[in-house]
């Protein structure tokens, strides 16, 4: 994923050591904090716009990928009946930060949050009924490999943010190392070709598109 990409421009890198460094204290956790909360969530709040698209119907298991400080993880827990939720980063920094915001609003007892890369994390065989992907489709090099993986472990629906252009992405090209990637309806819909789900609603929204796949 991200790190993956990020590792390719600087051959040799320690994956470890890169973490510690790109997350070595609270100043450098800040930054990836606000830019989470600035480019990785749309405007329109992802975590909402979720609850009301997808049929919640309780005890739900959730997977957030690419957690980050957990505040979507959150907010699903605090308006679902969610039995348990499941937030995957590979920043540990950021997975303890969103421990204690889940700790803090009271859902800390139904999520866990661990450090990892989604394409490769060996979820033994774990199923979960909604996956979430929010600013994740913009630095994943095999995106294929991503949505068939998304598919592999949900039972009820998938979603995910996809980022089309604009001065947005202009921007983060220029900021970023690592390649960013964009996407338009076309290609969504043919990165979930041959997935196993009934429907598939694409939603335009500021600076990309939002997917739900269904399986009921």
């Amino acid at each position: 994923m991200f790190l993956d990409d990020l590792m390719a421009n600087y051959p040799g890198t320690d994956r470890n050591v890169l973490t510690q460094q790109v997350y070595a204290n609270d100043e450098l956790l800040a930054i990836r904090q606000r830019t989470h909360e600035l480019y990785s969530v749309p405007k329109l709040n992802f975590a909402e716009w979720v609850l009301d698209r997808v049929n919640w119907q309780g005890n739900e298991r959730v997977l957030d990928i690419g957690s980050g400080p957990g505040v979507n993880s959150v907010t699903w827990l605090k308006n679902s009946e969610a039995s348990f939720l499941l937030g995957i980063d590979f920043a540990e920094n950021m997975n303890e930060y969103a421990r204690k915001n889940a700790e803090a609003e009271g859902v800390g007892d139904r999520c866990k949050f661990v450090a990892g890369d989604f394409l490769t994390y060996d979820f033994k065989g774990e199923k979960f009924d909604v996956a979430c992907a929010a600013g994740v489709t913009d630095y994943v090099k095999d995106i294929e490999a991503l949505v068939k993986k998304m598919d592999i472990v949900t039972n009820k629906a998938f979603v995910a943010s996809w980022p089309t252009g604009g001065l947005r992405m202009a921007l983060r090209r220029y900021r970023y190392t690592c390649p960013v990637f964009q996407y338009n309806e076309a290609d969504v819909r043919r990165l979930h070709e041959g997935c196993n789900i009934k429907s598939l609603d694409i939603i335009p929204m500021q600076g990309g598109l939002m997917s739900v796949a269904r399986k009921y």
